[in-house]
């Protein structure tokens, strides 16, 4: 059961991320800029039309990418009858840009440069054919809940590092190298299993992901017959190093694109291969983390996508456990499949940025 102060702390934390989305909305830092996927559909806008004039796109979150051939700025709207669902303005000739918005299935027009141009025609299918809608994404309220649950989890998961690497300090300043090696293993797994959010607090983080007083140099010195004599001084940076950054994990909250954009940042660095399985297996932890918190909200948006979600996530996860450990080419496919899951989880919360 929790302890009642987790209990207070996790009904203040919905209190202040409640009168947040009530009085001020949720504002979604991007983490990066987003590109025009592959698959994005071109469009031309000459003087006098579109081109094509007339396309069909999957419903969801489809990618547009559009060319301004005329001689003058433009502007390409997606309209809903007389209401604007998406635009681009002031397009200079000879630039392209790019939309991705959120899409449900029905029929569209495009208007195409000058208001006097024939409109285009959009079509927005589902992935049966048909124009039935699709599930909304959930409201800023909904998002209340697991955003809270995970400030309480990093809470608990920063003490967890600052109390391993007081106790690695201790082990190793008392000569107990057995206890010192499994603090380190203990801090390592804390440390990274706050890596969705790890971002935020970047300069607080730096002594313990470079340089020798960092928890995966510290552990491999430790794993060493004899440790060299300097251990004891980089125990005592690690263990600074965790308390201030778990003051600024106290003290700091993230909104749920932070959360889950991170967490899809993780996988993404990882499918371009690592050299510890060790340490993707608790970089791994702190995504699956996230994926737990969020789940019921992606089954209501998108039962299919929770299902493709939990199924690669297991896959990784089972592939990085089996002994001996496969190379880390031999896992990029299955991240690079699980990288996706998260980029359209954004999507399906409504968390994607046009």
């Amino acid at each position: 059961m929790p302890s009642n102060r987790l209990k207070l702390l996790l009904v203040g934390a919905i209190g202040v991320l409640a009168l947040v989305v009530v009085g001020l909305g949720v504002v979604y830092v991007t983490l990066r800029r987003p590109t025009a996927a592959p698959s994005a559909a071109m469009i031309e806008v000459s003087d006098t039309a579109c081109t094509p004039n007339s396309l069909s796109v999957a419903a969801g979150t489809p990618s547009f990418s559009i060319k301004n051939t005329s001689s003058r700025a433009i502007e390409w709207e997606i309209l809903n009858g007389v209401m604007v669902v998406a635009e681009r303005e002031n397009i200079a000739p000879g630039f392209t840009v790019e939309l991705t918005p959120r899409l449900q299935p029905g029929s569209y027009q495009l208007t195409c440069g000058l208001l006097s141009n024939p409109r285009g025609t959009l079509t927005v299918t589902a992935t049966d054919g048909s124009l039935t809608a699709l599930p909304k994404p959930p409201t800023q309220v909904d998002l209340v809940a697991p955003t809270a649950e995970y400030r309480v989890y990093s809470i608990q998961t920063a003490d967890a590092l600052t109390r391993a690497t007081a106790a690695l300090r201790t082990a190793v300043n008392g000569g107990d190298i057995p206890t010192a090696r499994a603090q380190a293993t203990a801090a390592l797994n804390a440390f990274y299993g706050l890596e969705p959010v790890i971002h935020l607090f970047q300069q607080d983080a730096n002594p313990l992901t470079t340089g020798p007083a960092a928890l995966p140099a510290l552990t491999r010195s430790l794993a060493a017959a004899t440790p060299d004599a300097s251990i004891a001084g980089l125990a005592d940076v690690a263990a600074k190093s965790a308390a201030t950054l778990g003051g600024s994990v106290h003290t700091t909250t993230a909104g749920p694109r932070e959360i889950i954009a991170g967490a899809g940042s993780v996988v993404a660095d990882l499918a371009k291969g690592f050299d510890d399985p060790t340490v993707a297996r608790a970089r791994l932890a702190g995504v699956r983390k996230v994926v737990e918190l969020f789940r019921p909200l992606t089954l209501r948006a998108d039962k299919s996508l929770a299902t493709k979600l939990d199924g690669d996530l297991s896959t990784v996860e089972t592939t990085l456990a089996r002994t001996p450990t496969p190379a880390a080419s031999a896992v990029q496919p299955q991240l690079a499949d699980l990288g996706a899951d998260m980029t359209d989880l954004l999507s399906a919360l409504g968390l994607n940025v046009t």
